[in-house]
């Protein structure tokens, strides 16, 4: 005998609720992908801003040095200062690389030095029953990436075990490897995560912590960062008591040491002068005083406008310019276009509180000499003028 056929209005229905719910997931997916765009603006505003602080703050640690020369005291509060920007520094590059502002670095990046200095920085911020033990036991530890954002991804994690252990136990940083990759992992003895809530951790805005205890971001951005490194993160289903991550990252094409970017030790001096376009007050002056300290005449404008007619009338006096990519009153790829126009022959640097992205890019195939991120130093802003005058 055959079934009796569900009525066609039920089967309706049944589709518009289904339908319904698929209409409300997609908004909360859009929604919460709005909250994410929006943080991640203000994130890298805040980042550009913060990047043209520290320009005057290391410009000014470069050149006094210079003055400091021999004297232990000075030179030993410099190495704090400094050490202290560089750190505000990464930070600045890690809200940007959360931003999605600019290129993460690619560099040979050892995760035996990152994972001590995180260790390092943890055992003078956690509670002290909280016991921190490395097992670095990886052959091959180096990766092709941001040592920046590396660097957050483990302090995010470590910072997340040391609040599911409000009681003490055992935080633990490990390496090793399996085939091509290097497996990191961070393990707590905490009260773990309850199987209920796992699949959603990575989810932008979802914690469990008390309000004004977490954000819910903090696992979102690890996983971002190390899918752009070519990796995976998991969340190991059955630990012992606890909570651990795997994360594995491809190997670096060989295993020759990390190496740390070298600067010259003594700035190379040059003759010329060198227009500075840049709205910020505090940039354009560090700016001036590190040109006159190397040798050069510093010609120094805010306005956008103003520097174009001023190059237009005097641009067979001006040697190079550094342009400030973003200007309030018009574009750092708009005024590039102006000063070529005028002088075809000009030369320009591109300088942002940015990371070099597409639109740099763009003007660097359109004839500027090079991009000098900011912040910089003395060293930095040498070797760039020198080569660029070439």
């Amino acid at each position: 005998m055959p079934e009796p056929a569900v009525p066609a209005s039920r089967a309706a229905s049944s589709e518009l609720e289904v339908l319904r719910r698929r209409v409300e997931d997609l908004e909360q997916q859009l929604a919460q992908s709005q909250k994410l765009n929006a943080i991640g603006s203000l994130a890298g505003g805040v980042a550009h801003d913060f990047n043209n602080l520290l320009t005057a703050i290391l410009g000014y640690v470069s050149l006094l040095r210079e003055d400091a020369a021999g004297l232990q005291n000075v030179a030993e509060a410099l190495d704090v200062i400094e050490k202290a920007a560089d750190r505000a520094s990464q930070l600045t590059a890690q809200l940007l690389g959360f931003a999605r502002v600019g290129q993460p670095k690619r560099v040979r990046v050892d995760l035996h030095q990152t994972l001590p200095e995180v260790a390092e920085l943890l055992r003078h911020t956690i509670d002290k029953r909280i016991r921190l033990e490395t097992s670095l036991d990886a052959a091959a530890p180096q990766i092709m990436g941001d040592p920046g954002q590396m660097f957050q991804v483990f302090l995010n994690l470590s910072i997340n075990a040391r609040d599911a252990m409000p009681e003490g136990g055992v935080l633990t940083l490990a390496t090793s490897n399996s085939g091509g990759w290097v497996r990191a992992t961070v393990s707590d003895s905490g009260s773990g995560i309850p199987a209920g809530i796992r699949d959603r951790i990575f989810e932008p805005f979802f914690t469990t912590k008390e309000p004004g205890k977490g954000t819910g971001m903090g696992l979102t951005v690890v996983q971002t960062i190390v899918r752009s490194h070519g990796g995976r993160i998991e969340l190991d289903t059955e630990p012992p008591p606890g909570t651990r991550f795997h994360i594995w990252l491809p190997v670096a094409a060989d295993r020759v040491a990390a190496g740390v970017e070298t600067q010259p030790a003594v700035p190379a001096r040059g003759k010329g002068s060198v227009l500075v376009i840049d709205d910020e007050d505090v940039v354009r002056q560090v700016a001036a005083r590190m040109l006159k300290s190397l040798g050069y005449h510093a010609i120094c404008l805010g306005s956008a406008r103003e520097a174009i007619d001023y190059y237009q009338r005097r641009r067979r006096d001006i040697d190079l310019v550094l342009l400030d990519l973003i200007m309030p009153d018009m574009d750092g790829k708009a005024v590039l276009h102006e000063l070529l126009h005028a002088d075809p022959a000009a030369r320009v640097v591109v300088t942002s509180g940015y990371s070099q992205d597409a639109s740099v890019d763009a003007m660097l195939d359109r004839g500027a000499r090079a991009f000098l991120q900011k912040p910089y130093r003395l060293n930095q802003l040498s070797e760039v003028l020198t080569a660029a005058l070439r």
